[in-house]
């Protein structure tokens, strides 16, 4: 019951990387309320940015955000080594 989907993807265009508040439309005004955004990927931030941004323009009191999963690119920067140093592979029967 908690739940609720509060905003909605616009039909603007964005470039991928960057934080616009424009990128989504909120479903309602939120009245001061405080809000967990709950994003299934972080790769640069900015969907999560720019979904806190709309959602703060619609009012919303504090904003938490919680990421489900990370992406790692292995050729950026030093990524490489350090997925190598991890202690052990990721294994699908062993992670949550």
């Amino acid at each position: 019951a908690r739940h609720e989907r509060l905003l909605r993807r616009s039909g603007t265009s964005v470039d991928p990387r960057s934080v616009d508040s424009g990128k989504y439309n909120p479903v309602r005004d939120l009245d001061d309320a405080s809000v967990l955004l709950i994003d299934d990927t972080w790769t640069t931030g900015a969907n999560a940015q720019s979904a806190a941004a709309a959602l703060e323009l619609a009012g919303a009191g504090p904003i938490g955000i919680l990421v489900i999963g990370r992406h790692v690119r292995p050729d950026f920067q030093d990524n490489e080594a350090r997925l190598r140093a991890l202690p052990r592979l990721f294994d699908w029967d062993v992670c949550a």
